[in-house]
């Protein structure tokens, strides 16, 4: 019977759990919070921050705020594309608007 050129699974297994240790230890790190040391303060001068002056907490408020916004003038060019923002001008007298905008 050939032997395949493929590594046996008793090599394999413990192989592949220690490169999962590994990049978990490597990826995960060890984080003291007490760490004052000069080296450790100047390699981590702006922790929180994300951008050049905003932190995590910033960005996602933004973020926030920036779809809520689209969405909302989303409904309103929808509104208007559709026809449906303002009554018809055809009308021989004037209807005066329900949604409180002057026109």
């Amino acid at each position: 019977m050939p032997r395949s050129n493929r590594p046996s699974r008793r090599f394999v297994t413990p192989v592949l759990a220690l490169a999962v240790g590994a990049a978990s230890l490597t990826l995960g790190g060890c984080y003291d919070p007490n760490n004052v040391s000069y080296n450790y303060i100047t390699g981590h001068l702006s922790p929180h921050l994300m951008g050049l002056s905003e932190r995590d907490v910033d960005v996602q408020r933004n973020v926030a705020l920036t779809l809520d916004t689209n969405m909302r003038m989303i409904w309103g060019d929808l509104g208007r594309m559709s026809l449906l923002d303002s009554p018809t001008t055809l009308y021989p007298t004037y209807i005066y608007s329900t949604n409180g905008q002057s026109r």
